[in-house]
């Protein structure tokens, strides 16, 4: 009876993670979407198979790893939720509107920025687009940050065991990988209507999405304070 406990507590943790890197993603995802044309870009930055690819690959690859993330320390040491509780209850709604507003936040900076950098004078007129891609490989790399961040609610990364679940590893470097090999390699270029990026502006797309692993990261530590000085 107490290993089913267990189980049962370790799956119903899992399924809400899921949820939350799922559902925050996209909700940033939806809004980046809708704001280019509001932006005055000129239509929206990602394709519909582009958008297959995030939902399919970006999201589903990361999504099912963290569905297999093992127990954590004090699973059987919390009391027991109500079981007439809603999945979105205990903050989980309030991260994914939050987290989806910072991911759009984050992207609709870098897509207007992006947007200026190649429609500057002198920029080649053939790489034009190279902002659509830009936003594109953001959204995907800050997916990967989000990812590893949400595995723990209010452990840093630096905190846990990084060899508990590989399989978050394993999505994450090859989902960067397949990312790469849409920018760079010519028939998934043609395929997926992408350009290939500069070493600079693929160092852009890094930097900006390393800031929603640092944005949760961040929020972790900001909880811990308050409660350390609510004691």
């Amino acid at each position: 009876i107490v290993a089913a406990t267990e189980e049962g507590r370790v799956v119903y943790t899992n399924i809400r993670r899921f949820i939350k890197y799922i559902l925050g993603s996209n909700i940033g995802e939806v809004l980046t979407v809708a704001a280019a044309p509001l932006l005055g870009l000129g239509g929206v930055p990602l394709s519909p198979l582009q958008i297959l690819w995030m939902n399919l690959v970006t999201d589903g690859l990361p999504a099912l790893a963290l569905a297999v993330e093992p127990a954590g320390a004090n699973v059987m040491k919390r009391p027991p939720f109500n079981p007439r509780e809603s999945i979105f209850a205990r903050g989980l709604g309030s991260y994914m509107v939050r987290i989806g507003i910072i991911f759009a936040f984050i992207t609709i900076v870098l897509m207007n920025w992006a947007y200026q950098y190649s429609h500057a004078p002198g920029f080649d007129p053939s790489r034009e687009d190279i902002w659509k891609t830009m936003v594109f490989t953001t959204l995907c790399l800050a997916q990967m940050g989000h990812a590893i961040a949400v595995r723990s609610s209010n452990r840093l990364i630096i905190e846990t065991n990084p060899f508990s679940n590989l399989y978050v590893w394993g999505a994450v470097i090859m989902t960067t990988i397949l990312q790469l090999l849409l920018i760079y390699m010519p028939p998934l270029q043609k395929f997926f209507g992408t350009h290939a990026l500069t070493f600079t502006e693929l160092g852009v797309c890094i930097g900006f999405s390393s800031l929603m692993f640092v944005w949760i990261e961040l929020e972790k530590l900001i909880v811990r304070v308050y409660k350390n000085m609510q004691r």
